[in-house]
């Protein structure tokens, strides 16, 4: 996806080209990755073919109009150049970049990357795997791998929405005392329905699904007479009509999509009343939905302060995918608001976990994967800090520890793949399938460590005050690395954000896609080069007036990064930790 500034560069160019007969009407400017002392952005040859060093194009002046349009641009432009693969290779004039972007995340803070919200659709995540839907007694079912992961993914997709503007919240739902145990475990605050609500609902929807024009009557004589014969064996028990909804027919009538995006093309009869008088669990299922319409402050019609329609996201596994498309056009025809339309529906469909590593015993629920993680976390902790005496601070450690492991392992792979996870029983230490989220933990509260101890060292009279970012010469900020932290990453958060929503805002129909990993790619890769930054170079120096300079930069670039991290961490609803 094209951000703001590519696109600007790209108008600036074909502007500039308009006088030339240069054809310039697909050119496209790319956002360099590596390789930054060749150059920032670039326009491949492939979509430009010109010579900036021609008489044409140096009648235009493009150079000159670049540097001058851009000067007061974040990210300003200071030369451009080209070679053999790319017609135009823009140069950021770093100096100025450097103290445009820290500037920025530093007057943002923890809203840096955060789009104001309510400016968007309002959304209701509904996380169709941790409900209890069913007939029969689940209150002492363990909680599933895959209910793990979805609570992973409920709290990140929740940030992601935010993040970006939305007025999102977590749907109400039923939940068992095991669920709830696994929602708390990693900070995810719901509004838990109770089962009289969804009794009571799922009767209503019961008497319009009795009387609906899309209820499949039975027309074989022999259908017939074994409900005769099951009658009179009854005794003289009330008939028991089961009663089934034609959803293919629905769906021909309505118009709706079916196929890629859209509704699944096997959907055709779907039984909301059991032959035993029942009420099926996907009937329930539509009750819940009709909670999300119906619920306590939602007026019937959920909008945000705008008015605009709500969307419910139905954040749900492969393995009830087809169900909930069931659920979802159960819900369309029985509702009894006057509107049901009103609540777009969409499902971000998951899959499911599978076991990296072969071994003859391995963790069956949720419950003892977390405890096999968390006795893991305890062991490496105790390795670096000593068996000391253990209070409410080391517990909280511990558990934001095991959070964050497990969290950046469920991440790690596209919400639609299987994630491949190490299974096994054993407490050891564990492999790398179990640090990524530490360590990018450690090396956040590494560089809150750092700027603690600045500002303890100011209080003590050992260094002045960090001046403001407009007083800093980040000229002095020479190696790559923190041209690349700047750019790359700092100066790259918000356009992350956006681009996790970027199938969701462009695909039509009724798939919900949502870039999962990103988030936690991106925070794994800035903590390493920021860990390998911090080992090759200092931070804190002496305080000789001519030392001042390049420490005060650099310090900068820290603060700027930190507040990257832990605005990255919240995304993923992670608590960040001061010290570590």
């Amino acid at each position: 996806m094209a951000s703001e500034i590519e696109d600007r560069y790209c108008q600036l160019v074909k502007n500039a080209l308009k006088e030339t007969c240069v054809d310039s009407a697909n050119i496209k400017v790319c956002r360099k990755s590596k390789d930054l002392p060749q150059g920032d952005f670039v326009i491949p040859r492939g979509v430009l073919d010109i010579d900036l060093d021609s008489e044409t194009v140096k009648a235009v002046h493009l150079e000159d109009t670049i540097v001058r349009k851009t000067a007061s641009d974040v990210l300003p432009m200071s030369r451009l150049s080209h070679d053999k693969y790319n017609s135009v290779i823009f140069f950021i004039d770093r100096k100025k970049a450097f103290g445009n972007i820290i500037q920025q995340v530093l007057t943002a803070g923890e809203n840096y990357g955060l789009h104001p919200v309510g400016t968007r659709e309002r959304v209701i995540v509904n996380p169709v795997d941790l409900h209890v839907c069913s007939t029969q007694d689940q209150s002492q079912a363990p909680t599933s791998l895959i209910q793990l992961r979805a609570v992973i993914l409920l709290k990140h997709v929740l940030q992601l929405f935010i993040f970006n503007g939305y007025d999102a919240e977590i749907a109400q739902f039923p939940a068992t005392e095991n669920v709830q145990d696994l929602l708390d475990a990693f900070n995810v605050k719901t509004s838990l329905s109770v089962a009289t609500d969804l009794d009571k609902t799922c009767e209503q929807l019961l008497e319009k699904a009795q009387v609906s024009s899309w209820r499949e009557e039975l027309t074989s004589n022999t259908e017939r007479n074994q409900r005769k014969a099951r009658e009179e064996c009854g005794d003289g028990e009330k008939e028991k009509n089961s009663v089934v909804l034609n959803l293919r027919k629905y769906l021909a009538d309505e118009g709706l999509q079916v196929g890629k995006n859209g509704y699944d093309k096997n959907l055709n009869l779907a039984n909301v009343k059991l032959e035993n008088g029942t009420m099926s669990d996907v009937l329930r299922e539509a009750a819940v939905i009709e909670l999300i319409m119906s619920g306590p402050g939602q007026a019937g019609i959920p909008t945000n302060a705008e008015g605009s329609k709500a969307v419910c996201v139905h954040l749900v596994s492969q393995s009830l995918a087809f169900t909930q498309q069931q659920a979802d056009l159960i819900w369309r025809v029985c509702s009894p608001s006057p509107v049901p339309h009103a609540l777009i529906q969409r499902h971000l469909v998951f899959g499911s976990i599978g076991r990296r590593k072969s071994s003859t015993s391995v963790v069956l629920d949720a419950k003892e994967f977390y405890n096999v993680r968390h006795t893991q976390m305890t062991q490496a902790a105790m390795m670096k800090y000593g068996d000391h005496d253990q209070g409410a601070a080391w517990d909280d450690m511990i558990a934001g520890l095991t959070a964050a492991s497990i969290s950046f392992d469920v991440l790690s792979s596209a919400s639609s793949s299987q994630v491949q996870l190490d299974l096994s029983q054993d407490e050891g230490e564990g492999g790398v399938d179990n640090r990524s989220g530490p360590f990018v933990l450690y090396n956040c509260a590494r560089l809150a460590t750092l700027l603690q101890s600045f500002e303890q060292q100011v209080e003590q009279g050992v260094y002045p005050d960090l001046p403001d970012p407009s007083e800093i010469d980040f000229g002095l900020l020479r190696e790559e690395e923190e041209w690349t932290l700047a750019l790359l990453y700092v100066h790259g958060f918000p356009r992350l954000v956006q681009d996790t929503l970027t199938s969701w805002q462009q695909t039509q129909g009724i798939t919900a896609e949502v870039q999962t990993h990103k988030v936690a790619h991106f925070l794994l890769n800035f903590a390493k080069i920021l860990s390998s930054y911090y080992s090759r170079y200092h931070v804190l120096g002496g305080r000789e007036a001519h030392l001042l300079p390049l420490m005060y930069a650099r310090l900068s670039l820290v603060k700027a990064a930190h507040r990257v991290l832990c605005n990255g961490l919240r995304l993923l609803g992670l608590q960040p930790f001061a010290q570590l």
